[in-house]
């Protein structure tokens, strides 16, 4: 999401050799950056503008979590899709209800391995 008081909505193309992407990475990288936001501060600072504040890097954790909130959004909606199937007199099949009680199991006992090994 973008801030209201920066709008980033220009865009340059850059050319690089594999060796010279590589070493973009790896310094990108190193100081927890992506290399687009790597690569716009490098060259703001050798124009000598300034540099507006940035967002962390989402870490390992942060990236599970959001694939893990996705995920769970998901399996809210087919349940909720059951729920309104059934409540309007239709039949729920067993085996979708079953199938979807396994996906929330797994995605349970997910962010507990996760969460008993990070603490």
């Amino acid at each position: 999401m973008a801030s209201e008081s920066r709008k980033t909505t220009k865009t340059i193309g850059l050319r690089l050799t594999p060796i010279e992407h590589k070493l973009v990475l790896d310094a990108a990288t190193s100081v927890g950056l992506g290399p687009s936001t790597f690569a716009r501060e490098a060259i703001l600072a050798r124009a000598s503008a300034p540099v507006s504040p940035r967002r962390r890097k989402r870490d390992g954790l942060r990236i599970q979590v959001g694939n893990w909130t996705g995920e769970a959004n998901r399996l809210g909606n087919d349940l909720n899709q059951l729920a309104k199937h059934a409540s309007q007199g239709g039949r729920v099949d067993a085996g979708a209800l079953n199938a979807l009680q396994a996906e929330i199991r797994a995605l349970h006992e997910a962010v507990l391995t996760v969460a008993g090994s990070s603490g």
